[in-house]
This record gives structure tokens, C-alpha cells and sequence, in this order.
């Protein structure tokens, strides 16, 4: 998942806000109810590295939702309280 507003990284400054406006994992998931969790292998985060991410999500015709609970956010100072929300359409 990355940021709306994003530059290619040609100085330091650049590469480091490119690394503040990206989330990224990987790894095996499981199904429970409405919900999946990601048992994580690889991540933009070190510290997510064999940890559990759980997101939920809602499957309405051709739409998927998908969102994470309501957390603080890791990339903004001060950790404000939000989630994110991911939709997906078939066409």
C-alpha cells in the first residue's frame, strides 16, 4: 500500500519519504468469519516479521472491501488513531 502523492528517490530525502509513504508484507493467511490473518514472513517493517496482521473484509457482489481495525498510524508523527480501507471491483 502506498500514499497518493509519491516522487521517484533521486536524493536521501526523497528515498527516506518514498520508505514513510509505503506498507508492504507478505506471507501464508487463514480465513476466521469475516476476517483473514497474515501470518507475516516478509515486511516493510522488520519488527512485523513473524507476526500476525489481521484485516477484515466484506464481499458484496463484485466488490471487495477490505480494512484493518482502528490503530494507530506508524507513518504519521504522533501515531493518530485510523485505519485504512482497500477496495477492489471486478469488472
Amino acid at each position: 500500500m502506498t500514499a497518493k502523492t509519491r516522487e521517484p528517490g533521486n536524493t536521501d530525502e526523497k528515498l527516506v519519504a518514498l520508505f514513510r509513504t509505503l506498507m508492504a508484507y507478505t506471507g501464508r493467511y487463514r480465513i476466521d468469519g469475516d476476517r483473514f490473518i497474515t501470518k507475516v514472513d516478509s515486511s516493510w517493517n522488520e519488527a512485523w516479521n513473524g507476526s500476525e496482521q489481521e484485516r477484515f473484509y466484506k464481499l458484496d457482489g463484485d466488490t471487495l472491501d477490505v480494512n484493518t481495525a482502528w490503530m494507530p498510524n506508524p507513518l504519521v508523527s504522533g501515531n493518530p488513531i485510523g485505519r485504512a480501507i482497500l477496495s477492489f471491483r471486478r469488472e
